[in-house]
């Protein structure tokens, strides 16, 4: 994707960075993330068959992985909007991002 902005800014331009490139997606957003002990201070669930379904019936998957829960996996959910997600995949994100992945409420 570096190579095909810097294809659409043509030969005239300086090679941009990789921080760079990151910097222009920036939102200017005061707060980046959450401490790591406001993230773990978050609750912990284990997938079991009874809360591994969502209201249809469809297997409840991790948003940001893609994978499906297992029963037996810890998972986080998020206080405000109750959604779940793998502890590495939700501890990652919000250590960078001060909202849900999904729904983008703040935390």
């Amino acid at each position: 994707m570096l190579s095909a902005v810097q294809n659409q800014m043509g030969a005239a331009e300086p090679e941009i960075t990789l921080e760079e490139f990151h910097d222009i997606f920036d939102t200017g957003a005061a707060a980046k993330g959450l401490a790591r002990h406001v993230v773990e201070r978050i609750p912990k669930m284990i997938i079991t068959d009874n809360n591994n379904a969502d209201a249809f019936g469809e297997k409840v998957s991790c948003s940001v992985c893609l994978q499906d829960f297992q029963p037996g996996e810890t998972v986080r959910s998020l206080p405000q909007c109750h959604h779940m997600f793998h502890l590495p995949c939700i501890d990652k994100w919000l250590l960078s991002h001060a909202s849900c992945p999904l729904c983008r409420r703040d935390m």
